[in-house]
C-alpha cells in the first residue's frame, strides 16, 4: 500500500512567521537608523557625566556643512556632522553658531579651534561666518584659534602624500571609532564626512600643543 503524505499549512502559522520576519526587519532598520543618527545628529548628545577638566572644541565648517568634535585629554568625547540645506543668508550663521553654543554650554570648553580652508576656497559668505563665530565666542571669554588646513596635514606620515584620504586614515590611528564615517566617506561621491575629520584634527593639534 502506498501512503501519500499531504502537507497542510495553517494560515495562523503563516501569519505568525510573516509577522516575525517583519518584526526582525523593523529591528534591523531601527538599528541602522540609530547608527546613522549617532553620527548625523543635529546637535551633540547630552553627556550623562560631567567631563573633568576643560575640553577643546574643533570646528570645520562651510556655509552648508558643520563638523564638530570635542577632545579632552586625548579622548574623543563627542562628535557630529550636520548639513544645513538652507540657502545662505546672515541668519544661517546664527543657526550654525547656535549649534556650537549648545556644545559649549554642555561641555567645559576652554578653546574653540576653527579649521580654515585655503584662501581660494574662502568665499565672502565663509569669511562672514568665521568672523561671526570668532566674535560671538570671544565675547564669552572663550579663546578662538584659527588653524590653516595645511597645519592638519602635519598629522600625516612624512613619507606619504598629503591628501584628505591620508589625513582621515591618520586620524583613524588615534580614534578607530571613526571607521564607520571613513567608510561612508569613501563610498560618497560628494565629500561630507571630511569636515568631521578636519574638526577632529584641529582639536588634536591644539591639545598636543597645550600638553
Amino acid at each position: 500500500m502506498m501512503w501519500i503524505r499531504f502537507h497542510f499549512t495553517c494560515k495562523s502559522c503563516e501569519n505568525t512567521k510573516k509577522h516575525s520576519c517583519e518584526k526582525n526587519l523593523q529591528k534591523q532598520c531601527q538599528f541602522q537608523r540609530a547608527r546613522l543618527r549617532k553620527v548625523e545628529r543635529h546637535s551633540m548628545s547630552i553627556s550623562l557625566t560631567t567631563i573633568q577638566g576643560m575640553a577643546t572644541l574643533g570646528v570645520s565648517t562651510n556655509t552648508r556643512l558643520l563638523g564638530a568634535a570635542i577632545i579632552n585629554a586625548d579622548h574623543l568625547e563627542d562628535y557630529s556632522i550636520h548639513l544645513h540645506k538652507q540657502p545662505w543668508s546672515p541668519s544661517k550663521a546664527n543657526l550654525i553658531i547656535n549649534s556650537l553654543e549648545a556644545c559649549v554650554r554642555r561641555y567645559c570648553i576652554k578653546t574653540i579651534v576653527l579649521s580654515i580652508p585655503y584662501a581660494y576656497h574662502q568665499t565672502k559668505a565663509w569669511q562672514y561666518l568665521s568672523a561671526c563665530i570668532c566674535r560671538h565666542f570671544e565675547a564669552k571669554n572663550i579663546t578662538v584659534i584659527q588653524k590653516e588646513i595645511e597645519a592638519l596635514y602635519s598629522l600625516c606620515p612624512k613619507e606619504q602624500k598629503k591628501t584628505k584620504k591620508v589625513l582621515m586614515q591618520s586620524i583613524l590611528q588615534w580614534f578607530p571609532e571613526l571607521v564607520y564615517c571613513y567608510r561612508k566617506e569613501c563610498r560618497n561621491k560628494s565629500k561630507y564626512y571630511i569636515k568631521l575629520f578636519e574638526a577632529v584634527g584641529a582639536a588634536m593639534i591644539q591639545e598636543r600643543q597645550e600638553a
